[in-house]
């Protein structure tokens, strides 16, 4: 029985990597997709997006909890 709940636990945890990546992934998408005037009036340039979706993702993941 443990092992059964111990691949169960490792399927949740590859499905939980999988929908953050996957909502990384959109963010950054969004923001590139907008012009560089958008961008500065968010306070960020186009080199930042990857780093600001990162440190927006840490800072908001631990309200959630």
């Amino acid at each position: 029985m443990a092992k059964t709940q111990a691949a169960n636990d490792n399927n949740s945890s590859i499905l939980s990597r999988v929908v953050d990546w996957m909502q990384y992934s959109s963010a950054v998408g969004a923001l590139h997709r907008l012009d560089d005037q958008s961008l500065e009036q968010m306070g960020i340039n186009r080199g930042e997006i990857q780093d600001f979706v990162k440190s927006w993702n840490d800072n908001h993941s631990t309200d959630a909890a």
